[in-house]
């Protein structure tokens, strides 16, 4: 039988094919550990890069709680980070973050943020802004009404039954005098009494320009302590300390001096708190020389208050007085001959106000329940543009964006 002899060239062939092969399992291994590590480095990246936002929101969160500190301060550019041009050289908590906060106007900030995570930048833009606390003439929470031929505004000169003065009196364009409910805004006799006729949801009007409004506005009754709860606009809270009301025999004093008062239905005569016939607000500093007048029953009686043939804070300025009324009582306004002015806030939420004839003249902001005018060629109700002043303490982000990160730069 002959014996089988296996040639070197066979050998060297099957070495060959093994070499081969190794080679290939090795380059495929190169190839699987390369593409390994890039998409370890992408994912480490990407992780990064969602990182470098959330401390970019760190930046936004103390944008915001350093413009809560300026309570009613006007809004002002500052910057965080590390740049001369900045106060702060870093975010708390955040060493990644830095920001500009730029004034737009008083109440309203562009907030451009950028966060670093291992190099990797993310960046975002936010409108920061705090609110009027009182941005109408007249916000009736069920009804606004308007019976009669009041007239209609006219937008080329801002002139109507409803309009906007400065502080002299003179009629402005700037801020719109507009009312708005939570219910309905009726017109009988003229269309447009206001400029704008806004309701929210819910709500309604037949008068021309009206609006529907986002969000919400709940004017709620004022409360006998602080904090009240959060709520749109704020709810007015009676401070700790405050006076006994001045009044005697039902009727306030000529001259209020400045500070805070509660008056309770064991001031009022009938029921009826009333002011004098002419009622200036008196000067000094105690409580930033504004006059606050809460009216609350401690008993659950509703509480009227007066301005029937008076003139309140008449041609003063209608920051300085400020009436907070709880419970369903009247504004006794005066019929006809017999109404009466007032110039300031007057924040009666659950309370009526209605003038037959509707010669009482409103110099400020209203805000009740129900508003009715019976009878409208005398209509004057007037919106001080001083009234803007008062703003809401806290402020609050809209229109977060995501920006490139190169859109954030610190000043020098």
């Amino acid at each position: 039988m002959p014996t089988q002899v296996t040639s070197r060239r066979d050998e060297r062939g099957s070495m060959a094919v093994a070499v081969i092969v190794i080679m290939v399992l090795g380059l495929l291994s190169i190839g699987v550990i390369a593409r390994t590590t890039a998409g370890l480095k992408g994912t480490r990246q990407g992780q990064d890069f969602s990182g470098a936002l959330s401390v970019a929101d760190a930046g936004v969160s103390d944008a915001l709680f350093r413009m809560d500190q300026l309570g009613k301060s006007a809004a002002t550019t500052f910057c965080v980070g590390n740049s001369p041009g900045c106060t702060v050289a870093s975010v708390p908590g955040a060493p990644g973050a830095e920001y500009v906060a730029e004034a737009v106007d008083a109440n309203t900030y562009t907030v451009r943020s950028k966060g670093l995570v291992n190099g990797q930048p993310h960046a975002v833009e936010a409108t920061v802004s705090r609110s009027y606390t009182y941005p109408y003439v007249i916000f009736a929470k069920t009804a606004l009404t308007f019976n009669g031929n009041t007239g209609n505004y006219d937008p080329s000169n801002g002139m109507g039954p409803i309009q906007t003065v400065d502080s002299t009196g003179s009629v402005v364009m700037m801020p719109a005098p507009d009312v708005a409910t939570n219910g309905q805004v009726t017109c009988h006799g003229s269309d447009s009494p206001a400029r704008q006729h806004n309701y929210y949801k819910g709500g309604g009007t037949n008068c021309e320009n009206g609006y529907l409004k986002a969000g919400t506005y709940n004017p709620l009754d004022p409360v006998s302590s602080c904090p009240a709860a959060p709520n749109t606009p704020a709810t007015p809270c009676l401070p700790a300390t405050y006076s006994a009301c001045p009044a005697v025999g039902g009727t306030l004093p000529a001259t209020l001096l400045p500070g805070v008062y509660r008056c309770t239905q064991a001031s009022a005569v009938g029921g009826t708190i009333k002011f004098a016939a002419t009622t200036t607000i008196g000067a000094g500093s105690t409580n930033d020389g504004v006059v606050e007048l809460f009216v609350m029953s401690t008993n659950g009686s509703n509480i009227n208050l007066s301005i029937a043939e008076d003139d309140v804070n008449l041609n003063g300025d209608p920051t300085k007085l400020r009436v907070y009324m709880a419970g369903a009582g009247s504004i006794l306004e005066g019929n006809g001959s017999h109404a009466g002015s007032y110039t300031g806030i007057m924040y009666a939420p659950s309370a009526d106000a209605t003038g037959n004839a509707c010669k009482a003249d409103w110099r400020g902001s209203i805000v009740v329940n129900t508003f009715t005018c019976n009878g409208g060629p005398h209509v004057k109700v007037w919106y001080d543009n001083r009234i803007q002043s008062i703003v809401a303490s806290s402020w609050s982000v809209s229109d977060w964006t995501e920006i490139p990160s190169t859109d954030v730069e610190l000043p020098t």
